[in-house]
């Protein structure tokens, strides 16, 4: 159980910026992309003005239901396993749903004119002041909160971080890592590089070589390998932020609360001297997954761009959801279930490890994990392909996430130097992302004896 890469040589403040893109000089970041929706509407209304004969009003081919459509909209949907060992699920029994219900229904039966009023661009004061406080008991941040920013989801605030800062401003992102947060960029027609890590996360140097301007990273606990920046790499990155002025840190503290032993790491916004820290976090993991409220933390230069740009967006996310969890914040709930959770989650973890070391997989694999997140690395020395292990493991009723799902790509294809260097560590075994917080209890045995059987080499020693 030892460092992801630790066999690789054998054995988490100056004026105003203005805005980057505008439409019509109205100050409006992204302008062009805003420009090109009205002239499509306006495209649009003309074909259907052309169109005298038709009893029906063309909106755009958007709208247009073809024969495809029922078969794209059940690609996407997600189909039923056993379990499912992807690493963004959680478990959902110990949400306190009696007390959440409690406040939602003083929400709707007590509604203030605030409630009932349209909510400030940046989310509902209550829970902005919640949120301020719970992060300067729990996280060491100093946050003023009007620059929390609430947003239905961490995807939907980082896409209003790609419109403010611009279509040229070039992304970085720690490599392996999230998948979604490459794909939002590419979508936004945001410049990206993957950058590796190591031992110590993300490479500075690498990062420096890329030309990115803004970087993504995971210093409290890096997805998928767990790793936890340092102070000395923390400093480096810090360093590489001060030395042009559009540079920014985007700290993403996702998952951050759950650590089994030791002291939490304290982020690097807590230590950011130089206003270049953007801080993200979301309570769909501490809580439950359907509580699409997400929140950043903006630095004051940032804030002041940010309501110069992206102010005539509305808030996301619900006025009466946004109360229930402040009140649920204020009145210690959220700290006592998280507690649970933590508790919950290090039982389910032990378990977990008990069942693999006890099992046909014992002799094939060995477990990589530091005491932290909801997941652990399988290791597993097999003859199948990626695509086998997938596949079997479906037959059995089981969703498997592998380590190179995880591996980024851009428009150079695969970032080579992560791929050797993860090659080097792994000595060709295949990595399973196994997430075992969302098992429940009774069928832990089931799910390792099924995962087992995913394995030809297990059973040729039984």
């Amino acid at each position: 159980m030892g460092s992801a890469f630790a066999r690789r040589d054998g054995g988490h403040r100056g004026a105003t910026e203005g805005p980057t893109d505008s439409a019509g000089g109205s100050g409006v970041a992204g302008g062009s992309a805003y420009v090109a929706v009205v002239n499509d509407a306006s495209d649009s209304r003309k074909a259907a003005a052309t169109n005298a004969n038709s009893n029906n009003l063309i909106t755009g081919s958007s709208a247009v239901f073809t024969a495809e459509t029922p078969q794209a909209i059940e690609r996407a949907r997600d189909p039923e396993y056993f379990v499912d060992l992807k690493a963004n699920r959680t478990s959902v029994s110990l949400f306190p749903a009696t007390v959440w219900g409690r406040y939602m229904r003083e929400a709707l039966s007590f509604p203030s004119d605030n409630l009932l009023r349209s909510i400030p661009f940046n989310g509902l004061p209550e829970l902005r002041r919640a949120i301020a406080s719970y992060l300067r008991r729990t996280r060491g941040m100093d946050v003023s909160p009007d620059c929390i920013i609430i947003g239905a989801g961490s995807e939907y605030l980082y896409g209003r971080l790609l419109q403010m800062l611009g279509p040229t401003t070039t992304f970085a992102m720690e490599n392996p890592g999230y998948r979604k947060f490459a794909a939002i960029s590419k979508a936004f027609g945001n410049p990206w590089r993957p950058v590796p890590i190591d031992e110590s996360g993300l490479l500075v140097d690498e990062l420096e070589e890329s030309g990115a301007d803004v970087v993504h990273v995971s210093p409290a606990n890096h997805f998928p390998t767990g790793i936890v920046m340092p102070i000395k790499r923390r400093l480096e990155l810090f360093e590489w932020a001060n030395r042009a002025r559009k540079r920014y840190i985007i700290e993403d503290d996702y998952d951050s609360e759950f650590r089994y032993s030791g002291r939490l790491i304290m982020p690097l916004f807590a230590d950011d001297a130089s206003d270049k820290v953007i801080y993200l976090n979301a309570f769909s993991k501490t809580m439950v997954p359907s509580l699409r409220i997400s929140y950043m933390v903006l630095p004051p230069k940032l804030l002041a761009r940010y309501v110069d740009t992206m102010s005539f967006y509305s808030c996301t996310v619900s006025s009466f959801e946004q109360y229930a969890l402040a009140r649920f914040i204020d009145e210690g709930h959220l700290e006592r279930h998280i507690n649970r959770t933590r508790n919950f989650y290090r039982r389910q973890r032990e378990a977990a490890l008990r069942e693999i070391a006890q099992s046909p997989l014992a002799e094939i694999s060995h477990v990589e994990e530091r005491n932290a997140g909801t997941h652990f690395l399988l290791y597993v020395r097999t003859s199948l392909t990626h695509d086998q292990v997938r596949q079997r493991g479906a037959e059995q009723g089981l969703n498997i996430s592998l380590f190179n799902d995880y591996l980024l790509r851009d428009g150079d294809g695969l970032s080579e130097r992560t791929t050797k260097r993860f090659e080097k560590y792994s000595n060709g075994e295949t990595a399973l992302v196994l997430n075992y917080a969302g098992i429940e209890p009774d069928r832990l045995p089931e799910t390792v004896r099924r995962l087992a059987c995913v394995f030809p080499e297990c059973q040729q020693g039984d």
